[in-house]
């Protein structure tokens, strides 16, 4: 993947050096693992403020059910295989995925399943392929077919910054895929991120265009598996959480509503929320 790679603090061209790689313009030096920013790195993003945005219609708008689970290869610790079957049904083109945060790196094997090349990236796991900074990667532009970012962008202290490095380093017409916390407890995490909130990051991008959102951990559930409670507390949610799940008509009223209210209620209220972005294809390319 030598080819992809490029300065993480001035985007300038790395050059082989004695213990690894050297930007000549910036000496940023790295010993071909560690892409990590070395100092701090000034950057400037473009906000459009002042819009009117019915927040609740564009959600509406937005294809909010859960995608059909077409894949059957290895699942990896973390269950992606909603993602998966959105990567799998994308394309027949075999391409690269960037799992942006891949932590102890369980996504590789399923999605080396698909065929497709694997390079996963964190700040502080030992099992990644290279240490970075999700705000400043150390990729060239449009280098990837896919981003995933499992759980992610909830730690990321300026997910602006990350977003805008998403859509740099994907493809025209490729897919960024993954999930964002909304109800989950604090887990070293700065952003948890509504529905409106989603969009609002995503639309910050100009070339970024939503697919779809939808819940992919209820609350409840999340709440019962990560939340900081006793035991009993811990056990009693997750009594809630089947409770919810198998007793809809505990609530006539929601459960009369059309389907898409429910889903957009299911949003709302959801533990985390799973999305499938596209880099739009520029004119000259389609």
């Amino acid at each position: 993947m030598a080819e992809l790679l490029h300065c993480p603090h001035c985007e300038g061209a790395l050059s082989v050096g004695s213990d690894g790689w050297v930007c000549r313009s910036c000496q940023f030096a790295s010993d071909g693992i560690d892409f990590r920013l070395q100092k701090p790195k000034q950057i400037q993003l473009g906000f459009v403020i002042g819009s009117k945005i019915d927040w609740q219609s564009r959600l509406e708008k937005i294809d909010t059910s859960r995608p059909v689970v077409s894949f059957a290869g290895p699942n990896g610790k973390r269950d992606s295989r909603e993602l998966l079957s959105v990567v799998k049904d994308a394309t027949e083109h075999l391409g690269i995925l960037l799992d942006l945060g891949c932590g102890p790196r369980d996504q590789q094997v399923p999605v080396e399943s698909l065929g497709h090349r694997y390079v996963g990236v964190d700040y502080s796991s030992k099992d990644a392929n290279y240490l970075a900074d999700a705000h400043a990667l150390p990729f060239r532009d449009a280098s990837f077919d896919f981003v995933l970012s499992y759980a992610v962008f909830e730690h990321l202290y300026n997910p602006f910054a990350a977003i805008a490095q998403v859509e740099r380093v994907l493809k025209p017409g490729g897919l960024f895929v993954g999930t964002v916390s909304l109800g989950e407890p604090f887990h070293e995490s700065f952003f948890h991120h509504s529905a409106w909130g989603l969009i609002s990051l995503l639309d910050s991008s100009h070339e970024l265009e939503i697919v779809r959102l939808w819940s992919a951990l209820d609350t409840l559930r999340s709440l019962s598996r990560m939340g900081r409670y006793s035991r009993p507390i811990r056990s009693a949610l997750g009594w809630l959480d089947a409770v919810n799940r198998r007793m809809p008509w505990l609530s006539p009223r929601k459960a009369r509503r059309p389907i898409k209210e429910k889903q957009v209620d299911a949003l709302h209220r959801c533990g985390s929320i799973a999305f499938v972005v596209r880099k739009k294809e520029r004119k000259n390319d389609v």
